[in-house]
């Protein structure tokens, strides 16, 4: 269903971007007839949602420095015996 909806974006040479994605899903249910693929395109909206919160998430955590360095941070910290232990002053 995914795919079907960016076809549809890029046939109509509109921008594909995840909210036009969104939108396209939704005028495909709308236009849905059977309870079946209504379900499957619902479903296909949810999964475009959630990959748009987790890419949402991860920007969050680049954090770019001012010499354009960026640090990833996750939820778990350095792993074991990674940890940088010099200070600034060595």
């Amino acid at each position: 269903m995914i795919g079907e909806a960016v076809l549809i974006l890029l046939k109509s040479e509109k921008p594909v971007s995840s909210t036009a994605l969104i939108e396209q899903l939704e005028t495909m249910v709308a236009a849905a007839e059977d309870a079946k693929i209504r379900r499957t395109i619902k479903s296909a909206i949810t999964e475009v949602r959630k990959g748009m919160a987790a890419a949402s998430n991860r920007s969050k955590l680049d954090l770019p420095d001012r010499n354009n360095v960026t640090h990833r941070f996750n939820s778990e910290g350095p792993r074991q015996g990674r940890k940088n232990t010099k200070h600034a002053s060595e």
